[in-house]
């Protein structure tokens, strides 16, 4: 993205959070967080560790400063590399200080003024108010996010066309890893079961199992801050009939919640018609055994769907639902639109199948065959 394109996108993140300062009547925000970070800064990465929630810089926005603070060791690299040329000021301490939310906030505000992202016994912490900010996408993220989600689910093709009998779940995990390293993506969550664990757990981390016949693989992959998940089903050889009209009836359940997303609906009216479709399609209680999605972008879930969630979805969100029947899975990441879903995580190189319920028509992934005799 052009560097002033970026800096109009950052400076106007900064004045829709001094509204919110000034609705919410206080005088600073903390953003220490790694998605938050992120978000305000168009994309910029603050993680050393991606295994930490807090990043190693800060954002302070007050009604007057912008501030990007962090210690001696990180200030030059984000400068250069991380944030070059957007409207904060820049300042540093020394390492060995470990300042907290509450003493960065002390620099530039009353800290009973002040908010933050991160727990802290002295600040309140953001609300509902804030987190809106940054669940509505811009153009330059939608752009964004097209881009990543056309290279996540690329990645995912690749490590599932490239899997052979015999490979580990390691292997293939190792491969899908590889594929988003190329392209600046975050394995965040990278999942393979091959035969068996498929059915047997919804949360499969790799193992040593080799696969035989059947493999599904998720991966929620972050990068500019923004999450992209999709998952894809292989069989190798001709796939049973029971694997078959599952794989079917999961498509149905999926297509259903997606077409479901739109403007204005809730999450909790979305879960129930998904449910619903569950019960259509002769499974009624799978949906009790994993949480099915919800809303997603600097987050792999901004907000889960459960029954009843007054949760109202907006244009220009995303979303990603992942409804499970025992021994299958889809999930795909989505746009909702005023003219409808926009599929980000589509692969032009996927066989797909078109699903027509009563609520419309969706291409879906289909089940992957290889090696048919």
């Amino acid at each position: 993205m052009p560097e002033g394109s970026r800096s109009a996108e950052v400076q106007q993140k900064i004045d829709d959070i001094r509204g919110w300062l000034e609705e919410a009547s206080l005088a600073g925000v903390v953003l220490g967080s790694q998605s938050n970070f992120a978000w305000i800064t168009g994309g910029g990465r603050s993680h050393v560790s991606i295994g930490a929630e807090a990043g190693v810089a800060s954002v302070v926005v007050t009604r007057d400063a912008a501030v990007l603070i962090t210690t001696n060791i990180e200030l030059a690299r984000l400068l250069d590399e991380e944030v070059p040329g957007l409207p904060f000021e820049a300042l540093e301490y020394p390492w060995q200080q470990q300042e907290g939310s509450a003493q960065i906030a002390a620099r530039f505000c009353e800290p009973a003024k002040c908010a933050a992202d991160l727990p802290s016994d002295d600040l309140s912490p953001i609300d509902d108010g804030f987190l809106e900010l940054r669940r509505v996408l811009r153009p330059p993220e939608i752009a964004r996010y097209r881009d990543l989600g056309r290279d996540a689910a690329a990645c995912v093709g690749i490590a599932c066309r490239s899997a052979e009998p015999g490979d580990t779940e390691h292997d293939i995990a190792a491969r899908l890893a590889r594929e988003c390293e190329k392209d600046d993506i975050l394995a965040l969550v990278n999942l393979v079961a091959a035969d068996e664990r498929i059915a047997r757990y919804r949360h499969p981390l790799p193992t040593t199992n080799r696969l035989r016949g059947t493999l599904l693989v998720a991966l929620t992959g972050r990068r500019h801050g923004l999450h992209a998940s999709v998952t894809r089903m292989v069989s190798f050889g001709v796939p049973d009939d029971e694997l078959v009209s599952r794989h079917r009836a999961v498509t149905q359940v999926d297509a259903r919640a997606i077409l479901e997303s739109s403007p204005g609906a809730t999450l909790g009216e979305v879960m129930a018609r998904e449910i619903d479709s569950y019960e259509r399609e002769g499974f009624p209680e799978e949906w009790r055994l994993h949480h099915q999605g919800g809303l997603t972008g600097y987050a792999g879930r901004e907000v889960f769907a459960v029954p009843g969630s007054p949760y109202k979805l907006k244009s220009n969100q995303a979303v990603a639902w992942n409804p499970s029947i025992t021994r299958v899975k889809s999930e795909d990441t989505v746009l909702i639109t005023e003219d409808g879903p926009e599929i980000l995580t589509r692969d032009p190189e996927w066989p797909e199948q078109p699903v027509e319920i009563s609520e419309g028509a969706l291409p879906r992934p289909s089940l992957l065959v290889r090696g048919e005799s």
